[in-house]
């Protein structure tokens, strides 16, 4: 749309069309571009900025070389209409800035959220190994590092779509490589691989790391399981000893009893020889009984004892009217 402020004046307005330049100027700026979805919008605003700035700058002009004479409501009706020129374009390109960064973190955000979908249909392990390697800000900035120098809508759809397919690419093979290294390692032997995490997500060759650990591991079972088996032969052993020496104590015990009763045996029978040396009397069973007076029960149940160690049971004790009787048959 093409247009222009006439003011010439000479001490007085000479030409002047500004009711018809404002009418003009209201219609104008009531078709400029106000949404923003498409790039053709965008393309359309940014030139509309750019004839706003035109316009803006002529009207200033027009206005400037009308500055003489009495003709100041002139002049102020031009600088109203001017401004509204300069605010429409101020409006215009903020908004269409504003608008391309929410489309561009718009694309962004979708395209993000599809490769973290990407992830979430691996095992535990591996999402953890994954997520860490390709966390959500190194994606982010990885398409938004696509996004540079795009100036349209669809070149930045494009930019960020294809780089959304490289990482779930990139993402498909290290998971696919993490999972079999994970497989590696034996679930009975986990306890030795506390480093799982590194060890899967590496490059080095994990075989031999795997073969290592757990050589050291059975080694150190051997180990043990040979101490304990010699702590428990050394116990065995030993108890073994105790048992045999305890066994050889009450044997000996028992034999000393043994001889000792044989002792006394005997020295009874020699007593009783002796005594039917000394006389040529003919033997008989004799009953005798022993009162003791002034003694406590204590003293006559020991001496009870005594004699019955030396006559056996043939020796008797037997309490009658609060006296104890003492008895013995030989």
């Amino acid at each position: 749309m093409e247009f222009e402020l006439i003011l010439s004046t000479e001490s007085k307005v000479l030409a002047c069309n500004i009711q018809d330049f404002k009418a003009r100027a209201e219609k104008f700026l009531s078709t400029i571009t106000s949404t923003f979805e498409t790039d053709e919008d965008f393309g359309k605003a940014k030139e509309e900025v750019k004839l706003l700035k035109e316009v803006e700058d002529r009207t200033r002009e027009a206005i400037k070389n009308a500055r003489q004479g009495d003709i100041q409501e002139l002049i102020s009706q031009a600088e109203e209409i001017a401004e509204q020129f300069r605010q429409k374009r101020l409006f215009l390109d903020k908004t269409v800035k504003t608008r391309e960064v929410e489309i561009k973190s718009e694309i962004v955000s979708t395209a993000l959220d599809e490769v973290i979908r990407s992830m979430s249909g691996y095992e535990n392990d591996v999402s953890i190994v994954l997520s860490t390697k390709y966390s959500r800000n190194v994606i982010k900035t990885r398409l938004e590092e696509a996004t540079k120098r795009r100036s349209t809508i669809a070149t930045l759809e494009k930019a960020v779509n294809a780089e959304k397919t490289l990482i779930v690419s990139e993402i498909s093979a290290e998971g696919a490589r993490v999972a079999e290294r994970r497989k590696m390692i034996p679930i009975s032997y986990e306890h030795l691989f506390k480093d799982w995490q590194s060890l899967i997500s590496g490059e080095q060759d994990l075989e031999p790391i795997i073969k290592q650990r757990i050589a050291e591991e059975e080694k150190r079972e051997a180990e043990l399981k040979a101490k304990a088996e010699a702590e428990a032969r050394e116990k065995a052993e030993a108890e073994a000893e105790a048992q045999a020496q305890a066994q050889a104590q009450a044997k000996a015990q028992a034999e000393i009893e043994a001889i000792q009763a044989q002792e006394k045996q005997s020295n009874m029978e020699s007593a009783v020889e002796k005594t039917q040396e000394i006389t040529s009397e003919p033997i008989s069973d004799f009953v005798i009984t022993i009162q003791l007076k002034q003694v406590t029960r204590n003293k006559a149940i020991q001496i009870a004892r005594d004699l019955k160690a030396q006559f056996g049971d043939n020796v008797s004790l037997k309490p009658q009217i609060n006296r104890m009787y003492l008895t013995g048959r030989e």
